[in-house]
């Protein structure tokens, strides 16, 4: 048993609560689990939960998944911010999975233009509202079991997604690109250092879009990515088979003085299990 016990990844460490700290508004109480992905922006099946350092030949040894029958989820926010300020705009988000997929079907299926975009409509506010609140719950119930403090990066995110519309304008900016993969990652926090500059970011990736916070005027982002404004009514996504490479950042090689620092339990993936 205890042999069997190491094999397995250590985000089964980082899931067990019933009642704590919400990580969106930081009230204390019962907490609900949130589905990241959110259900309706993707195909919901088993799946097997890992931190991004044990997937990404960061650790020696190969560990097992923590097997979830219905998606992953996290019990790290409150009812009330899983039913209004994420509930109320995950629509928002399947509405943009749904457009952009059938649209990238017909560009690699039927299409023959050698312009490598597609676009579709979107309600900025409330697609980043829903993304930010995923990117916040999505993370480890230790982070429940204490008061919530203030800090300059993570403190305008909750206001933002507890209703204040300009709470980013000055802290953070958003970009997005084409993410081809059928594997979900979320990651709190990390910090990556390119050409001298440093800084640091948070992100949400599934099919079809990998969805980027950086601080603001620092962004470090791949090649493809653009740059998200609240004003902004739709989005335009490349397709190029230039920048696949780059799409699973920050899960790729680095070079010159690249380096990236990220915690275990705050960075996770997820695999669907046919």
């Amino acid at each position: 048993m205890g042999r069997y016990s190491k094999m397995l990844s250590e985000r089964g460490k980082h899931t067990k609560i019933v009642s704590g700290y919400c990580v969106i508004c930081g009230k204390h109480g019962s907490l609900s689990k949130d589905h990241v992905p959110p259900q309706g922006s993707i195909t919901v099946t088993k799946v097997e939960q890992f931190h991004l350092t044990e997937v990404f030949g960061l650790d020696r040894n190969p560990v097992q998944g923590i097997p979830s029958m219905n998606g992953s989820k996290f019990r790290t926010i409150c009812r009330e911010c899983n039913m209004t300020a994420l509930g109320a705009n995950d629509g928002e988000i399947a509405d943009v999975c749904r457009s952009l997929t059938r649209k990238i079907n017909h560009f690699f299926t039927a299409a023959n233009s050698p312009v490598s975009l597609v676009h579709t409509p979107v309600n900025a506010v409330r697609y980043c509202r829903a993304m930010i609140g995923h990117i916040l719950a999505a993370t480890s119930v230790t982070e429940c079991r204490n008061p919530p403090q203030e800090t300059p990066y993570f403190t305008p995110l909750q206001q933002f997604v507890l209703g204040d519309d300009r709470a980013l304008d000055a802290t953070h900016d958003i970009y997005y690109w084409f993410f081809p993969h059928r594997h979900h990652q979320s990651i709190k926090l990390f910090t990556m250092q390119n050409h001298g500059n440093q800084c640091c970011m948070s992100i949400l990736s599934f099919f079809p879009l990998a969805f980027l916070l950086t601080e603001k005027g620092k962004g470090i982002f791949p090649a493809g990515a653009e740059k998200l404004e609240l004003s902004d009514e739709s989005l335009v996504v490349g397709l190029s088979a230039l920048n696949v490479s780059f799409s699973s950042f920050p899960a790729v090689d680095l070079s010159g003085d690249q380096m990236i620092a990220l915690v275990s339990h705050l960075s996770i993936v997820s695999y669907p299990i046919s």
